[in-house]
């Protein structure tokens, strides 16, 4: 069902100063990212964007702090019966997991990461053009597209990430209209990604 909201204003940074915060909490459903807060020069996050104390899960460690290294598996090897119980494993455990051996080049792959990073850095304004809020106030939420989580509630606590999500596969389902054309190489190096470990 499409999601309600009280406002129909995008907040961008060059809109949106740290002074007039009330009205960031008059509207739940449309949020600023805490990338575009940062860059309006807010220096502590919105209540919405805290977890309770109740539910954090204690302490944080470092990379070299984990208790077990973080799991790997073949993909080469899936249908050996130990490396599908090692990613089954994987996921119930730690949700995640390193792939090895899934036939993308490490070329391909630094440019996808250099490609990601030059979309990321673009201006807020630039990404909101390929946004998951089809209408852009929040009544028209896609996963497919530039933005955050579905805000459903005044007291969910909003994710601190922003992502790009495009539909890949089946080819004929792709919305070319979130495959950006800045950068340059954008939809070349994501279709070459998808491809190359079908080789």
């Amino acid at each position: 069902a499409p999601v309600s909201s009280t406002s129909s204003e995008r907040y961008y940074p060059n809109t949106y100063p740290s002074t007039e915060m009330a009205a960031f909490d008059e509207s739940p459903m449309v949020r600023p990212t805490v990338q575009e807060l940062a860059a309006a020069g807010v220096e502590e996050p919105p209540r919405q964007y805290v977890l309770p104390e109740q539910d954090r899960h204690g302490d944080l460690l470092a990379a070299d702090e984990f208790p077990e290294p973080i799991p790997l598996v073949d993909l080469s090897r899936l249908t050996d019966a130990d490396e599908a119980e090692r990613l089954r494993a994987a996921l119930q455990t730690w949700g995640f997991f390193l792939a090895t051996n899934h036939g993308i080049e490490e070329s391909l792959m630094d440019a996808m990461m250099s490609v990601s990073r030059e979309f990321f850095r673009q201006p807020a304004e630039e990404k909101q053009k390929c946004s998951n809020l089809a209408d852009g106030n929040g009544k028209d939420y896609q996963v497919e597209g530039y933005g955050s989580d579905k805000v459903v509630s005044e007291d969910q606590v909003l994710n601190w990430s922003d992502r790009l999500q495009l539909e890949v596969d089946p080819e004929d389902e792709r919305n070319l209209a979130k495959w950006r054309r800045h950068p340059e190489s954008f939809r070349d190096v994501h279709k070459s990604t998808h491809q190359e470990p079908r080789k």
